[in-house]
């Protein structure tokens, strides 16, 4: 099953004397771009949450974002420097106004950074607690976010195989075409022949030469072998892996490729050029359409 490179999820867990929350978010990248932000005190779990998403995830710009609150009782630390500063500086206003008016003692508990979770420092047992509690968080909040890309991918899919199995069709059309190209050349080249002649016997021989040369210039049987071959990989990319989009997205620059040589050598096939190269037009449309969805896939 495949995934799409976007989806979201935010999980939250209260354990004893803290409380953490993870939100994860992914979109579309060509590789794995991984943006982590921790609050302070939290660094040292950055590089076992970097390796636990990308055990989960592949490609996409992903950003995790931690919350951490201390929910414990005397938590709470003053900031007395900051205070002094704020102190400081309303006495000078004080003195230059000559106002009499007292701080908000309420105002300035709320400036931020006045009041802060004790010194800021984490003891090693407590930063393991936090590290398992998140680790765990992350691991299912992941989870989360893999079912999310995974629905999406459901119908990705669905539309990736409705547009091959389109491509397949016009393949067969455009192969059924070409076989009657050595006939159509036979017949036009006969009647020019005839109008420049007039009613001079030709040699089978010779003509049976120039309709073989005529035709071996426009002759796609090795472009379609390979476009068929290019298609088969393709779906069976899709229905083996979910790990998929740089491949896919390789695998449909061959097959366009191919579609310009169709292209390129079948205008001048007589009465079916035109609609071979309809055909093989849309069949660049659709690998186009394949290549803007396979963006969208992990």
């Amino acid at each position: 099953m495949i995934r799409s490179m976007t989806g979201y999820s935010r999980v939250r867990t209260e354990e004893g004397s803290f409380a953490l929350a993870v939100s994860v978010k992914t979109t579309n990248h060509r590789f794995l771009d991984l943006q982590v932000r921790l609050p302070g005190g939290l660094e040292p779990c950055e590089v076992p949450l970097r390796r636990l998403v990308k055990e989960r995830v592949a490609r996409g710009h992903v950003e995790v974002q931690v919350a951490l609150e201390r929910t414990g009782a005397g938590q709470l630390q003053l900031d007395r420097k900051t205070l002094d500063t704020y102190l400081s500086a309303w006495r000078k206003l004080r003195e230059e106004f000559g106002t009499g008016a007292e701080p908000d003692l309420v105002a300035l508990l709320k400036v931020p950074g006045m009041l802060g979770a004790g010194n800021g420092e984490i003891s090693p047992a407590e930063l393991e607690e936090q590290q398992e509690a998140l680790l765990r968080l992350a691991g299912e909040g992941l989870d989360r976010l893999n079912e999310m890309r995974g629905r999406e991918g459901e119908a990705l899919e669905r539309d990736l195989t409705a547009r091959m199995q389109r491509l397949g069709e016009l393949c067969q059309s455009i192969t059924d075409l070409a076989r009657e190209a050595p006939s159509l050349y036979g017949r036009r080249l006969e009647k020019r022949v005839q109008e420049i002649m007039g009613g001079v016997e030709l040699d089978p021989g010779r003509l049976a030469q120039e309709v073989a040369f005529l035709a071996s210039r426009s002759d796609i049987e090795e472009e379609l072998t390979r476009f068929r071959s290019h298609l088969d990989q393709a779906e069976r990319l899709i229905r083996e892996n979910s790990e998929v989009g740089k491949k896919l997205d390789f695998i449909l620059q061959e097959m366009n490729r191919e579609a310009n040589t169709l292209l390129s050598k079948t205008t001048d096939i007589p009465d079916i050029g035109l609609e071979i190269g309809r055909q093989a037009i849309e069949m660049k449309t659709e690998i186009e359409k394949l290549r803007e969805q396979a963006q969208n896939v992990e």
